[in-house]
């Protein structure tokens, strides 16, 4: 009978029997759909722009975002060398095999080898595969978020708890460090939406349905917005770029890491080029080593040719 009394109430409130017990599972970071709504406003954005982002912005993934985001530099660091293997360097292979026309186009306009763009593509996405299912205009709008006094606070907590093992920082130097990096990914976060708005303005993309990773960056080249503006070329003189289509990513990155400083005869300037795609020498070393190993591996490919060895570090 008290089974069945407590059924009514809750069928009479119209709530689920687990509704409470979900409740108290919710993270305490939560987005604020007002808040960014009035920051996009005082951004001086369209109403167009500010209209279209709100209706579909996807709150739900604003815990797995920022914490991925404002954390991630607690992680172990030399996750893309453990990348480096067979299958890299096979895959790797048979990309430029596949897309072979895509790549001497890029190498001769560009100067810079397939075995390195396509090195580069697997580091990023598996040639595609893995590009990312996060909404990429919500994704800035909560990385605008970041700081905010409750957020700042909260993941400045969670830093303290995933710092707890390692301990490779004093609460005060965590504490300093987290202020530092919710000001700039806020910062940072108004620069990419400000690329979004023209990238919608223009026509280039749909920002309504464009997908990628928790970090923003989207396409087999993983581009943020800001670098989509820049560097993103079409295969197509006259056609806007596709950065899901492979012989798009290959122009846009050749004409990345051309503009980056890349010469084939200066290996110091292959490292500068890639740290400025990802600032990290673990990526850079990765996508060098499997492009060594790629030459290796066919004889016939000119030696030497846009690779510097991952021993050659000071």
């Amino acid at each position: 009978m008290k089974f069945l009394l407590h059924f009514f109430v809750l069928l009479s409130l119209g709530l689920p029997a687990f509704a409470k017990t979900k409740n108290k599972s919710k993270s305490p970071l939560q987005a604020d759909a007002v808040w960014v709504e009035k920051e996009l406003t005082r951004m001086g954005l369209s109403k167009s722009y500010i209209a279209e982002s709100m209706k579909y912005y996807e709150p739900a993934s604003f815990d797995s975002t920022v914490t991925l985001n404002l954390l991630g530099f607690l992680r172990p660091a030399g996750e893309h060398m453990n990348r480096v293997n067979a299958e890299a360097v096979r895959e790797t292979q048979s990309f430029v095999r596949e897309n072979q026309p895509a790549f001497a186009i890029a190498e001769q306009k560009y100067d810079v080898p397939a075995n390195v763009i396509s090195a580069l593509l697997w580091i990023e996405t598996r040639h595609g595969d893995n590009m990312g299912k996060f909404h990429i205009n919500s994704v800035y709008l909560h990385l605008l978020q970041a700081d905010i006094k409750k957020n700042r606070v909260l993941l400045t907590k969670l830093a303290f708890e995933k710092n707890k093992k390692e301990q490779r920082f004093t609460k005060k130097e965590l504490r300093k460090l987290m202020a530092e990096r919710t000001k700039k990914k806020a910062n940072w976060a108004r620069e990419q939406i400000m690329a979004m708005a023209a990238i919608r303005k223009k026509k280039h993309l749909d920002i309504t349905t464009l997908r990628g990773s928790y970090a923003g960056a989207f396409g087999l080249s993983q581009f943020i917005p800001s670098s989509y503006l820049e560097y993103a070329k079409p295969s197509k003189p006259g056609t806007v770029a596709k950065l899901t289509e492979a012989p798009d990513a290959i122009m846009s990155v050749a004409y990345y890491l051309h503009r980056s400083g890349w010469k084939n005869a200066n290996p110091d300037s292959h490292v500068e080029a890639l740290m400025k795609y990802n600032n990290s020498r673990d990526y850079a070393d990765s996508i060098l080593e499997i492009s060594r190993q790629v030459l290796a591996a066919n004889p016939t490919a000119a030696k030497n040719r846009g690779v510097s060895s991952v021993k050659e570090k000071n």
